[in-house]
């Protein structure tokens, strides 16, 4: 049989073995609630393939190229490669390694990814894997940044440093070093980003005067509301835009009006669930947005959820003044 023919007829177990490595990875991710930009695969062409063979001058092919099927994971952050990287040897027998991110200088910045030969561990068996289970793969991980900048200089053509003409490598250097301190960057905003939640959330408790925000606002619902379902950060944005449109300026205001209108709230609830399905509540979102409406916009009187808010405002107004005259 000749190559080209029994590349043919390896193609259904490659592509099997593609679908169940990024099976894998895919419900790993989801367990361990890592996020990613993407996962990429492919299976080599084999005008690719053949031409490899040539340069490499391979005997046997099929047990030397180690890359018939890559699968690329992109992660959003730097730190979310050591996860990455922990996934795999856990989910995967690694044969090799190749770390082109710590082994190389930053003018290769464009090239960096971690590369690893893989092939299913032994705890996966049975008839699903009979056909796939001696095969190996290439997994690389990189980070956003790292593929952007490596898809722009592999659309250039550059494949290694010296394929860049001499007067054009000051920039091409500078380029990847841009990509690089943004890069790093962003794992140091997201770093900040987690610290400044943790600060939101401690002057939420000792009542101090904080500015509103995605992430303040965020923290709040969730420190406020802790038995409703927490909306999505979209959701958060758009009750952003509202709030500022009322005229808020800080979480305090804000909390000040939840807390006075609050229990009329609740008992609007009771009686108008949402939906008019018995037993279901408002979302954090909904609770805000409901009350501003009432405290601060000039919704129609005539609505029952402003006459039953309004009248058990009055009510607790008259309580609370015959209990403190």
């Amino acid at each position: 049989m000749n190559v080209e023919q029994e590349f043919k007829d390896k193609l259904p177990k490659y592509k099997k073995l593609e679908n169940e490595v990024k099976f894998i990875i895919n419900d790993e991710l989801e367990t361990r609630n890592i996020k990613i930009h993407s996962i990429l695969s492919r299976i080599k062409k084999y005008d690719s393939f053949s031409d490899k063979i040539n340069r490499k001058e391979f005997k046997k092919p099929f047990d030397e190229i180690k890359d018939i099927v890559g699968i690329r994971v992109v992660v959003l952050l730097r730190s979310d490669l050591k996860k990455i990287e922990t996934l795999i040897n856990e989910h995967f027998d690694v044969i090799s390694s190749d770390n082109k991110i710590d082994n190389m200088d930053t003018a290769s910045f464009g090239y960096m990814s971690n590369h690893f030969i893989v092939k299913l561990k032994d705890v996966y068996h049975g008839p699903r894997y009979k056909f796939i289970k001696d095969l190996v793969c290439e997994i690389q991980i990189r980070t956003i940044a790292m593929d952007a900048w490596a898809t722009i200089s592999h659309y250039l053509d550059y494949k290694t440093d010296h394929d860049v003409p001499n007067e054009l490598k000051k920039d091409f250097y500078a380029l990847s070093g841009l990509f690089y301190v943004a890069d790093t960057h962003f794992e140091l905003f997201y770093k900040e980003r987690i610290e400044s939640k943790i600060t939101t959330k401690s002057n939420i408790n000792k009542n101090k005067n904080i500015e509103i925000n995605l992430d303040t606002l965020s923290v709040y619902l969730k420190d406020k509301f802790p038995d409703r379902v927490i909306s999505q950060s979209n959701t958060i944005s758009e009750l952003l835009n509202d709030i500022y449109n009322y005229g808020y300026t800080s979480i305090n205001q804000l909390n000040n009006d939840i807390d006075i209108a609050f229990d009329a709230f609740l008992k609007y609830e009771n009686k108008h669930p949402p939906h008019s399905e018995e037993g279901r509540k408002f979302h954090d979102v909904g609770i805000v947005r409901g009350i501003m409406k009432i405290i601060k916009s000039s919704e129609t009187p005539h609505s029952n959820f402003t006459k039953f808010i309004k009248k058990n405002l009055a009510l607790n107004k008259i309580n609370n003044f015959s209990k403190h005259p």
